[in-house]
């Protein structure tokens, strides 16, 4: 049990410091995001299981050759109050250490995880009624004011208006789909055309369709929990940029590559760049030199920025626009099984070492 505990710790500092700063440089998270996303809810879930496991089996070493002998036996002495046996198991103070280390970092990030999520859905709670106050709803009475944008109204369901000059849009998620709300603003409806908003409204759609803030929310509790730990850093900027470029792939399923583009670019250019992103007669070619020079504006930006929220975002929409604009080639399928493969194993092998013991 002793090598195990070793193991586990090693494997949990690996994962913790290592691998995330590995990661965060490879350049196939922009070729399959999926497979980069799927690699770090592995490397969150091993690395909690190692990071709680490791000190538990240390701390129950003496009392059997697996975790879940050792418990029981436990569980058996402190029904019987017989701590006299403890002494002849020859356990000792770092025993008990360990274990209650074990039991209130384990604790701790449950805590946070659902203190996160009843945080979060308050918050969601008050925003809504929020934009319900300030906001115009879309519906069927709406045809002189939205005009051309009024048959994207089917698609967008419990969706609303902010009447706001800055191009805006995002969604708002409910326990079901039919509970969220999408909003958009008066600005993004004067500056898009139809099938530049279809671009946007689809990639929100792939946002509440495959729950990605369950993904940012669970990278947000582990951040909160362990703020320290690069990690909880790298993994939750990693998954809100995995989630936005798999909303774009939802969205190019439906939508052309120019019109996502020239939707990306438009909504977060500033003032200056809109005329020159606006023009309806540029080709895919002209609308991706604009983006290109969008992201060198969005480089200096960046690089400026005092805010670690606002340099994080700029940091993803400049890697969302350089990936429309030189789409990179997808992982082959060796590459995909390596990926699979290591996050299986990531996951289970620490899970059946402590289930089976050394």
């Amino acid at each position: 049990m002793t090598i195990l505990a070793a193991c586990l710790a090693a494997l949990a500092l690996v994962l913790a410091i290592s691998v995330p700063r590995l990661l965060r440089e490879a350049n196939f998270r922009s070729r399959s995001p999926w497979a980069a996303m799927l690699l770090w809810q592995a490397i969150a879930l091993a690395g909690g299981v190692s990071m709680v496991g490791a000190p538990m089996v240390y701390g129950l070493g003496p009392f059997g050759d697996s975790v879940p002998a050792a418990a029981s036996k436990v569980l058996g002495l402190m029904a019987a109050a017989d701590f006299a046996a403890l002494t002849d198991l020859g356990v000792h103070p770092g025993h008990i250490f360990a274990l209650c280390l074990s039991v209130l970092l384990g604790g701790h990030l449950l805590l946070t995880l659902l203190l996160t999520y009843i945080r979060v859905l308050g918050q969601r709670r008050r925003h809504r009624d929020v934009v319900r106050l300030l906001s115009t709803p879309v519906d069927g009475n709406q045809a002189a004011t939205l005009g051309r944008h009024l048959n994207l109204s089917a698609e967008l369901g419990d969706a609303h208006v902010l009447e706001h000059e800055a191009p805006l849009a995002y969604c708002l998620p409910g326990r079901t789909n039919a509970g969220s709300v999408t909003v958009l603003s008066r600005g993004l409806l004067n500056q898009l055309s139809e099938a530049e908003l279809g671009a946007v409204v689809a990639h929100e759609k792939t946002h509440l369709q495959q729950r990605h803030h369950f993904l940012t929310m669970a990278f947000e509790a582990w951040y909160r929990a362990l703020p320290w730990l690069p990690t909880t850093r790298h993994g939750r900027a990693a998954v809100t940029e995995l989630t936005e470029m798999l909303a774009d792939d939802g969205a190019l399923r439906a939508h052309t590559r120019g019109d996502l583009l020239r939707a990306l670019a438009l909504s977060t250019a500033g003032p200056d760049h809109q005329d020159v992103l606006r023009g309806r007669t540029q080709t895919v070619e002209e609308s991706r030199a604009a983006a290109a020079a969008e992201i060198a504006g969005g480089d200096e930006t960046g690089a400026d920025s005092t805010s670690g929220d606002a340099t994080e975002s700029t940091l993803i929409t400049t890697a969302r626009l350089r990936r429309l604009l030189a789409p990179p080639a997808p992982l082959s399928r060796p590459a995909l099984g390596g990926v699979i493969g290591i996050a299986a194993a990531l996951v289970l092998v620490p899970a059946a070492a402590l289930l089976l013991g050394a």
